[in-house]
């Protein structure tokens, strides 16, 4: 009794699981204490507590990192798993250093922008955000053919643009969308916008980029 009710006090502050909990449970309640009845009899009760408090705060702390992962919004292509490794720029010229290619971004939007920020991650991913009072734009650019762009929506329409700059796929929701993806021979891009537009507002976007 004395065991579970310490075992109860100290999963109070521990977030394990009911499969954790039974195992320990068991494990406490199954050791071979054999060979030292005699001495467990003259120890104190409060000795006993708080090894057996001990011992879960253990199996928590070993088990519990294993329960950390990230959300699939949180992964980033070239990125390995993990926390990325995210790099502040203050200019275009200064992103595309730490990513070693040239980065672009977007020519035209249709918002007033009020601040723009600059971030590689692992020197891969370059991601540009275009801040606006009440809206905003990320674009980003992988080496590679993966998609960049981190948004695993299941949106229910999607537009093929054939654009002088080449072929863009757009997502988004009754005829307004909110994320760009395309390609070229080195790279892929993506746009993703808090607001959804129209085919003819996103073919102004990437034809003045």
């Amino acid at each position: 009794m004395i065991l579970r009710q310490a075992y109860r006090e100290i999963m109070d502050h521990i977030a394990v699981t009911e499969d954790m909990s039974a195992r320990i449970l068991t494990n406490l309640q199954n050791a071979d204490i054999s060979q030292a009845k005699g001495r467990a009899r003259t120890l104190p009760v409060r000795f006993l507590a708080a090894a057996a408090c001990f011992a879960v705060l253990l199996a928590g702390a070993i088990a519990l990192p294993n329960f950390v992962t990230l959300s699939p919004s949180e992964s980033l292509p070239g990125v390995q798993t993990g926390v990325p490794d995210r790099t502040q720029a203050a200019s275009l010229e200064e992103l595309s250093q730490l990513v070693g290619f040239v980065v672009e971004g977007m020519g035209e939007l249709p918002f007033s922008v009020v601040e723009t920020r600059y971030t590689a991650y692992n020197g891969a991913l370059a991601e540009v955000t275009y801040l606006g009072e009440n809206q905003s734009l990320t674009y980003r650019k992988l080496a590679g053919s993966a998609d960049p762009s981190g948004d695993y929506t299941a949106y229910s329409h999607e537009l093929v643009l054939e654009l002088g700059t080449g072929t863009v796929t757009l997502k988004g929701e009754a005829g307004q969308y909110c994320l760009a993806l395309w390609q070229d021979k080195a790279y892929s891009y993506s746009a993703n916008t808090s607001q959804a537009y129209s085919e003819a507002e996103w073919t102004n976007m990437l034809e003045a980029g």
